[in-house]
């Protein structure tokens, strides 16, 4: 019988074994350590050491969690963009508005739903952002609605309410942006692993999914060197809960040796 920890990244499924992960944690805030390569997020206190932190997303070449948020809200700008000038453009000239008018459908309003911190500033610009949002949306639908009785009073709407959320509602997020550091650290765990070498370090990953014991036989192990990057190997293949969970049979804070 084995038992491993099984964690996601970018929508795949890894493995570790148990007895290397000594604890789970939310996301840490780091200190940056620049001496350091891109692959180390930095540094925090542990109990009575300093841990260095690997990215699991810079192990394995991708984009770290912050990268990815950065890209993120650019994009929920845009959108939000074309939402507001189509909204304009309706209200103006009476056109079918086609997009959606529910703060929970959009993009920005699942993601708010979704998002939970600890972090006092940053919950507290959360719940300014979900605020400002839910009301862009609200004064949106009555000036739609009072377009069909009054288009002088529904474009005064749009002026006066559509616009002032709208730049209530761009201005949080930027703000929100401005601590992609901070929200990323919220948004995933920090499980520490003990190396071979009896070392500790951090390790930051998406989200933690399952802890699993199987039967050595329900492994599929891998016969040759398979490399995940240059800071782990491939043990071994598992199928759990219909999907394919890659066994990590170590990692690292070096490089392999070429």
């Amino acid at each position: 019988m084995k038992s491993f920890v099984i964690f996601s990244v970018l929508g795949q499924n890894y493995g570790v074994d148990i007895e290397s992960v000594k604890r789970i944690l939310p996301g840490q805030e780091l200190t940056d350590v620049p001496d350091e390569g891109p692959h180390i997020e930095g540094i925090f206190q542990y109990e009575d050491n300093v841990l260095k932190v690997l990215s699991f997303r810079k192990a394995i070449e991708k984009k770290s969690y912050e990268e990815e948020l950065e890209e993120k809200f650019i994009e929920l700008k845009s959108e939000h963009k074309d939402w507001f000038d189509a909204l304009k453009q309706s209200v103006d000239t009476g056109e079918p508005f086609t997009k959606g008018t529910e703060p929970h459908a959009c993009h920005l309003g699942r993601w708010i739903d979704s998002f939970h911190a600890d972090d006092e500033e940053v919950l507290l610009l959360m719940k300014k952002l979900s605020y400002y949002h839910q009301n862009l949306y609200s004064s949106a639908k009555d000036a739609l609605q009072k377009r069909d009785v009054n288009v002088d009073e529904a474009r005064k709407m749009f002026e006066d309410n559509v616009t002032e959320n709208y730049k209530h509602t761009l201005e949080y997020l930027d703000k929100v942006s401005g601590l992609s550091s901070r929200v990323a650290a919220e948004l995933q765990r920090c499980m520490i692993i003990e190396g071979k070498d009896g070392s500790s370090f951090g390790l930051n990953i998406d989200e933690v999914e399952d802890i699993v014991h199987i039967e050595d036989e329900e492994l599929h192990e891998v016969k040759e060197a398979q490399y995940m990057g240059d800071f782990m190997d491939v043990a071994a293949i598992l199928s759990h809960n219909k999907q394919l969970v890659t066994i990590i049979k170590d990692i690292t804070l070096e490089k392999r040796s070429a």
